[in-house]
């Protein structure tokens, strides 16, 4: 029997879904579901903890974005917050500036409380969800200074990275069948209050 814990990288895996039309159905995901469905039957389910960030510039997906973060907290998923820099940037061909925003932190965010996690032994494995090979170091840095957790991958589907997979001490495989079968239902009820799957998430 193993204690798992998830570390699920919620812009990777929404621009996964978001660059296929054909998964964008897929965004009302239920993580609970999901990490209950990738283990084994004699295991149990430490933590599942989602790293996001709003997008403050675009009301309408902030909403959308609020009504879903309420969905995974209602199923007893922790939200990590990050940020969002402002950068302005200059064009090396037309010279003009433009400003955009990066995303910050949240790399970092799953670093951190992945190694944390495993000072504290609060899994026995602990499963990615990113193709971020910035994550890279926090594997080695765990199977080195705590070397009886297993870390493990789950890239978000159509992505790859060769690191992450070669350097997992196991993988998990995210198939458009497990996405289909880890939906939230259309509305979900949370107290006296119904939320409902955004219309262009259908």
């Amino acid at each position: 029997m193993s204690r798992y814990c998830f570390y699920i990288d919620g812009f990777n895996v929404y621009y996964a879904l978001k660059t296929n039309p054909a998964y964008h159905k897929y965004k009302w995901l239920n993580y609970r579901k999901l990490a209950e469905s990738v283990i084994y039957a004699n295991d149990t389910i430490a933590g599942i903890f989602y790293f996001t960030t709003f997008v403050k510039w675009h009301p309408k997906n902030v909403e959308r974005h609020k009504m879903y973060i309420s969905a995974l907290r209602n199923v007893g998923v922790e939200i990590i917050h990050g940020r969002f820099l402002e950068k302005h940037i200059q064009c090396h061909k037309c010279h003009q500036h433009f400003k955009t925003h990066v995303e910050k932190q949240t790399d970092v965010n799953i670093a951190l409380k992945i190694l944390g996690d495993a000072v504290d032994d609060l899994y026995d494995k602990a499963l990615i969800i990113s193709a971020d090979s910035d994550l890279l170091p926090v594997i080695k840095s765990v199977q080195h200074h705590a070397p009886d957790k297993e870390i493990g991958v789950m890239l978000p589907i159509g992505s790859s990275s060769f690191e992450l997979r070669q350097n997992a001490g196991f993988r998990r495989k995210m198939s458009e069948e497990l996405l289909r079968d880890c939906q939230f239902p259309d509305e979900v009820k949370i107290g006296n209050t119904i939320i409902k799957r955004p219309q262009n998430w259908r």
